[in-house]
């Protein structure tokens, strides 16, 4: 059994996430009908179709965009927890698209599926559990290490050439802003780009997950909660990861990067 990306396929006509009818997605790429050519695409992982993910949009899991919301919509208190512990979700839907017009953003993922259907009698998918079971190993999709493991027995789906096409055909885009470090199957997968599309200047930040090993304990990441480390990261760092304000598109676009 394949276990698709959760956005694999977004029909605008038939929509039951409740999205803006004019974006849609096709091949894990968001996609819009006639209102913005993106310029920004964010790059992340995988988002995989189980029944435990309540994400209704790129990112919904993690603190990306209630980030973003303290970045680009002033306001005095800031927002210090992850988008789906608020009932109703904060920011909402419509709030997310308007970001994304205003903003001239896409977003995409590097794993557009794992496993095949020929795999069915080797795979038990856990009912309200992160984890999958194949061939008696459990494997956590949404975890960048269990997939590096699936990557080393060939299942995993790569995206990377749907997303080199779409690139192609969207050649305003450059600058790519991967939310992970470019190392072990990803920097294979990354490097593909860049052999593709040379001129894309691929910019990896700090995870929007907050997580991060060492960096935890230099920042107090943990101790003194996870937000204001994240933004300081994608403000300011010039470490081992990019920030987002390359070439003042934070500045540009009204952030004080001197608030975090």
């Amino acid at each position: 059994m394949r276990i698709n990306h959760k956005f694999l396929t977004v029909n605008p006509q038939q929509n039951i996430l409740n999205w803006d009818n004019r974006f849609y997605t096709e091949n894990v790429i968001l996609k819009n009908v006639d209102i913005y050519k993106p310029e920004i695409m964010f790059l992340g992982t995988f988002n995989p179709e189980l029944q435990n993910n309540h994400a209704d949009f790129f990112y919904g899991r993690n603190f990306f965009w209630t980030a973003f919301k303290n970045l680009f919509s002033p306001r005095q208190e800031i927002i210090n927890e992850e988008r789906l512990t608020f009932n109703p979700y904060n920011p909402t839907l419509e709030e997310i698209f308007e970001l994304c017009i205003r903003l001239k953003l896409t977003f995409s993922d590097l794993v557009n599926s794992i496993f095949d259907e020929q795999d069915n009698n080797n795979i038990l998918v856990k009912q309200n559990k992160e984890y999958t079971s194949f061939r008696n190993i459990e494997y956590n999709p949404i975890k960048d290490g269990d997939l590096e493991k699936l990557n080393r027995i060939n299942k995993v789906n790569w995206n990377t050439r749907n997303i080199i096409t779409f690139l192609n055909n969207n050649r305003q885009i450059r600058k790519i802003y991967l939310t992970r470090s470019n190392n072990l199957c990803w920097q294979t997968q990354i490097n593909q780009i860049i052999q593709a599309l040379p001129e894309i200047d691929i910019i990896p930040i700090y995870t929007p997950s907050a997580q991060g090993g060492a960096l935890h304990q230099q920042t107090g990441i943990y101790g003194n909660g996870k937000m204001i480390p994240l933004l300081r990261h994608w403000t300011q760092n010039n470490g081992n990861n990019g920030n987002l304000n390359h070439n003042n598109w934070l500045t540009n676009n009204g952030v004080n990067i001197n608030n975090f």
